[in-house]
């Protein structure tokens, strides 16, 4: 099992321990709703051997990556910050 799928399952069972933990109502639903979220990716990532980056996600197609690799860790930092302000723009004009 690779590393990111027993990271989604270990986050899977912390939010069943605060879905058990919880209240309310609403936060046990909202708590169950996320632990169902990170077993579904948590399988999905088994399926893909933990290749969940393919050219048909279309994450893949909104935000096409540019074509020169980034060559220092500052510019990785410059493009995350990038693609982050192009994101919030988008979602800011679909609202």
């Amino acid at each position: 099992m690779s590393y990111y799928a027993t990271y989604c399952q270990d986050q899977a069972a912390d939010y069943a321990r605060r879905a058990r933990l919880a209240s309310s109502l609403e936060i046990v639903a909202y708590c169950r709703s996320l632990e169902l979220l990170w077993l579904k990716l948590a399988a999905r990532v088994q399926e893909t051997g933990g290749a969940l980056g393919h050219e048909s996600d279309p994450a893949a197609t909104w935000f096409p990556l540019p074509e020169r690799p980034a060559t220092y860790p500052v510019e990785y930092g410059k493009r995350a910050g990038e693609l982050i302000a192009r994101c919030a723009r988008s979602l800011r004009k679909r609202k």
